[in-house]
């Protein structure tokens, strides 16, 4: 779960024009306070991006919900699902009043017909947050311990 901010882009291997024209393009959904985002375990194949408000990520663990990330204006989540169509890891639930942009298959699918192109440059932006995520999970994990 990454921010896009007015200086970085959320979608790196994409011009900001193309990257413009998609959360454009993209429908946009309010939620209520403690309304339901999505549960875990459903297919799903969407990014989300907080365009408003926060959201509260939760896995149950013995019984409870317990909270992973609260995430706000600017950050996003969904990426997961949306490359590989496994079912969601965590259900999320508006902690505010919150409006998110959906990239859905739908919206992607439009522009990549008019920019056949599209379609690589939006997935090599996803891959590389995967990425980024994988290296700070490690740092976070492993610290500075040595491989060799």
């Amino acid at each position: 779960m990454a921010a896009a901010t007015a200086t970085t882009r959320f979608l790196p291997f994409l011009a900001a024009a193309e990257e413009d024209a998609l959360l454009t393009a993209a429908p946009v959904r309010s939620y209520a306070p403690d309304q339901l985002v999505f549960d875990q375990n459903v297919s799903l194949r969407a990014i989300f991006l907080i365009d408003e408000g926060a959201v509260r990520v939760e896995r149950p663990d013995r019984g409870a919900m317990i909270p992973i990330a609260i995430l706000g204006a600017g950050e996003f989540f969904g990426e997961m699902s949306f490359v590989d169509g496994m079912p969601t890891s965590a259900r999320v639930i508006a902690d505010e009043p919150t409006r998110l942009i959906v990239i859905d298959t739908a919206t992607v699918d439009a522009l990549s017909t008019a920019d056949p192109g599209f379609a690589g440059r939006l997935y090599r932006s996803i891959a590389a947050i995967l990425a980024e995520r994988l290296r700070l999970t490690s740092q976070r994990a492993y610290g500075d311990q040595s491989w060799g």
